[in-house]
């Protein structure tokens, strides 16, 4: 899977290789409430690692067929996007950049390539979000709408014009 959302930005299946990029990245994605704190840096960088291991693995149990792609910008990653093709449903599991690469329309991009996979598939395009979070606000930009709730989290939906 090699797609251009815009001149710079492209993006490939992850590799092993990329490994130590993608636990930089979901750390990089922990708030304050969900860090460590009171750890100091390297027990709290191994259990970052611990929790993104854990995260890959649930990931992977519940989606054996998902795809997981680096977000990259001139080679360089700044990025990840792991998505499930269903026959029903794409499902977005997790979409993140680097904090210096949020804001520029990339996730904006990456959404409205997903929405037309869904237009063109004929199925919802589904995720879940934590409730008031930034992603939130921008999935309901995007015309995603709350579907419910999953624990901790919101479930949105947006459905493509012609299945409504």
């Amino acid at each position: 899977m090699s797609t251009r959302t815009s001149r710079t930005i492209e993006m490939r299946p992850a590799e092993a290789a990329d490994q130590a990029f993608m636990e930089q990245l979901y750390a990089s994605t922990r708030t304050a409430e969900q860090r460590m704190g009171a750890c100091d840096a390297r027990t709290e960088a191994l259990l970052m690692a611990l929790q993104f291991r854990a995260r890959q693995t649930q990931l992977h149990a519940l989606y054996p067929y998902g795809d997981v792609a680096v977000i990259v910008e001139r080679e360089r990653p700044i990025g990840a996007l792991y998505v499930n093709y269903g026959a029903d449903e794409i499902r977005i599991l997790d979409i993140s950049l680097l904090p210096e690469c949020r804001n520029r329309g990339i996730g904006l991009g990456l959404l409205r390539s997903l929405q037309a996979q869904g237009v063109r598939m004929r199925v919802p395009v589904r995720l879940d979000v934590l409730p008031g979070s930034r992603a939130q606000r921008l999935f309901q930009r995007c015309g995603f709408t709350l579907n419910g709730a999953n624990g901790l989290f919101l479930c949105m939906e947006w459905t493509p014009p012609l299945l409504t």
